[in-house]
């Protein structure tokens, strides 16, 4: 990156660079290395703006979401956007599966991965909505509920509050998964007359 001083830009600008170009996301209630200030610093008009333009010119754009920022690439080709949706379709069981616990898991929700491996036990729905989520061949509930959550964390979703406990904070970029969530329509190509689908819209 060129030098900020000539944009009047917040010294915190690189961090926020950091954090952004590697696809992660900026919410206003991350706590970890500083998170809630880099929203606050973007948040701010004045320091939106001169950021916004400053990135632009490194084809860049901060999209602004509910509490969260993070990037898009300005003319971004269609063969990038289907590989996000691609990515994102994965959530959609992750989702689900909070969705149906009884203390049902949202943005700001604090919660233990034992805690959804315990009542996943005890719920055979919940249960079976846990072992068909794909990507993962934990032999236990638990260590299946631990890996949802680093790939939740890597993503910028979930935030390690406490690693004595395991305690995670769910961040307000969820709002982001749901959003594109919500906008996919997904139907079992099984082809009979009673195909199920789910859609989001």
């Amino acid at each position: 990156m060129e030098e900020t001083t000539n944009y009047n830009l917040p010294k915190q600008t690189h961090d926020i660079f950091a954090v952004m170009a590697r696809g992660n996301f900026i919410s206003s209630n991350g706590t970890r290395d500083g998170m809630n200030r880099l929203y606050d610093i973007i948040n701010n008009p004045d320091n939106f703006d001169r950021l916004q333009a400053y990135f632009n010119v490194i084809r860049y754009n901060i999209e602004r979401g509910n509490n969260y920022f993070y990037f898009s690439r300005l003319n971004e080709p269609n063969s990038e956007l289907e590989k996000k949706l691609e990515r994102f379709e994965r959530y959609i069981d992750i989702i689900d599966l909070f969705a149906s616990m009884d203390n049902k898991i949202g943005v700001g929700s604090r919660f233990r991965p034992t805690e959804i491996a315990e009542e996943c036990n005890a719920n055979v729905r919940l249960k079976q909505k846990l072992q068909k989520i794909p990507l993962y061949r934990s032999e236990t509930l638990h260590n299946k509920v631990r890996e949802i959550c680093d790939l939740m964390s890597r993503d910028s979703f979930l935030e390690l509050e406490d690693e004595k406990s395991e305690s995670y904070k769910v961040l307000d970029s969820y709002n982001y998964l749901l959003d594109i969530i919500n906008a996919i329509a997904i139907y079992d190509d099984a082809g009979s007359e009673d195909t199920q689908g789910i859609v989001y819209n």
